[in-house]
């Protein structure tokens, strides 16, 4: 079957059964007429090609597991915390429930630290991080949400801290237009110390924890040690960009909640 055949018949299941979106894993980008009732989100920059070996069963896994990624995307673009969505791949159409799906980022999970939207931000600018780099290299870096008065004893500044003095304005993570700064202290050593209404209170603060007794996935390394140590010493929230993979991960209460692939592209149409 063709991908134009199997989008178009995505998009017929997924209006049938209410579906929120169609994501789509099809290369290249088959073309639909008109204008989609339901939001196509097109995944760019995925080698597919690799799953030919594989068994039928095994390319489901691998098929959920692509599909379980792009709706952390999608919450993140679109705030899709619940219902159905469609996937479509060269090989087959899966149906996917983003309340039953394993893993699957909820930001509730956090609110008696942080707030939604203020999580929600940091998450979209660690993406965007992992995702440019900064002048042509990867960058990785830390935030650490939560009281900076707590944040402050199990830290010190390195460096002169580059917000000291400015207005709650140009410090608001909630404010796209003060991502900018943030990119480009990223490239500082040490992390960003954030309170719970979203106020950046430092940069380039280095974090004074041990991280004995701290079980995390091989590969990682001391700054997502310091991160998972700091959210067990205290009630806080770190979320690490990583500089080998782009990967975002979320610490709470020592361990690494969730992980997120900044190498999915969401092109949405409709």
């Amino acid at each position: 079957m063709n991908g134009e055949l199997m989008l178009a018949t995505a998009c017929e299941v997924a209006k049938k059964i209410g579906a929120r979106a169609v994501v789509s894993f099809i290369e290249p980008a088959p073309v639909i007429e008109g204008e989609p009732e339901i939001p196509i989100i097109k995944v760019q920059e995925l080698q597919l090609d690799v799953l030919k070996d594989l068994t039928m069963h095994d390319i489901l896994e691998v098929s959920e597991r692509h599909l379980l990624d792009a709706a952390v995307h999608l919450y993140l673009r679109r705030n899709f915390e619940t219902g159905l969505v469609v996937g479509v791949f060269p090989y087959a159409i899966l149906i996917y429930d983003i309340v039953e799906g394993k893993n699957f980022i909820s930001l509730k999970d956090f609110s008696d630290i942080v707030s939604r939207e203020v999580l929600h931000a940091v998450l979209t600018l660690a993406l965007e991080i992992a995702v440019e780099g900064r002048e042509g290299r990867a960058i990785g870096t830390a935030f650490i949400i939560g009281d900076p008065d707590e944040v402050f004893l199990h830290s010190h500044q390195a460096i002169l801290n580059p917000y000291q003095g400015h207005p709650a304005s140009l410090r608001d993570i909630k404010n796209r237009d003060n991502w900018e700064s943030v990119k480009e202290f990223a490239q500082l050593d040490g992390v960003f110390v954030i309170d719970r209404s979203g106020e950046i209170q430092a940069a380039g603060r280095y974090l004074d924890v041990t991280g004995r007794d701290i079980s995390l996935p091989g590969g990682l390394g001391g700054r997502h040690r310091a991160t998972a140590s700091i959210t067990r010493e205290i009630p806080a929230i770190g979320v690490t960009v990583s500089e080998s993979g782009g990967v975002v991960r979320i610490f709470r209460g020592g361990e690494c909640k969730l992980s997120i692939r900044s190498d999915i592209r969401l092109r949405c149409k409709g």
